[in-house]
């Protein structure tokens, strides 16, 4: 007698969990595609390519991130968003910097190298291929407000804030929020209420 309205209830309970994994895919593609033609001239009918949606999420990132007030308002210059080293988001960030402004600020796209300020930008994206580093930049980048972006599995684990993972063959946010506070920055409740994984709720 007890076991129908069990597997019953357990039914219920996946489809309810099926139900909200659709509407978070629903709402993060929703999001996605507003990024993407909010970036460049892009049809809404044409689906965009990994790598747009990738740069797309970096370029309006601080559409939804809010630096502490100290550090915005020492400067009325460009937000500046960088990759380190050479990546192959490199020509989708170009074309989608420029002239692209953020609340009257310009967005520039800059790429740093070893011998760079690692903190001297406000969006930092660290790709797979430099995973290795990762530690070492995020030691670097301790008290700053600069917002990491990553890629790779582990990314969250090493202290990054917002993970692009691949998922299904889907780009999906993944985010530390104990990170971002450490640093000041306060991510805006449209971004977490579509990403897959927050840590530090």
């Amino acid at each position: 007698m007890t076991v129908t309205p069990t597997l019953h209830g357990t039914g219920l309970r996946a489809s309810a969990a099926r139900g909200l994994a659709r509407r978070r895919v629903f709402q993060l593609l929703t999001l996605m595609m507003g990024l993407i033609c909010g970036a460049q001239d892009v049809m809404p009918q044409v689906a965009p390519s990994e790598t747009q949606l990738k740069a797309a999420f970096l370029v309006n990132f601080p559409k939804y991130v809010e630096w502490a007030a100290e550090t915005t308002a020492q400067t009325n210059g460009p937000i500046v968003v960088a990759t380190w080293g050479e990546t192959n988001l490199g020509d989708e960030l170009r074309k989608m910097t420029q002239g692209k402004t953020i609340n009257g600020r310009l967005v520039v796209f800059k790429i740093l190298e070893e011998n760079d300020n690692v903190a001297d930008c406000h969006v930092l994206f660290i790709p797979d291929s430099a995973r290795r580093r990762v530690p070492a930049l995020l030691e670097k980048l301790k008290g700053s407000s600069v917002l990491t972006v990553g890629e790779s599995d582990d990314f969250l684990e090493k202290g990054g804030m917002i993970n692009l993972a691949r998922r299904d063959r889907k780009v999906r946010l993944e985010i530390n929020l104990v990170s971002s506070r450490q640093a000041n920055l306060k991510i805006s409740s449209k971004l977490l209420s579509v990403a897959d994984v927050v840590k530090g709720k």
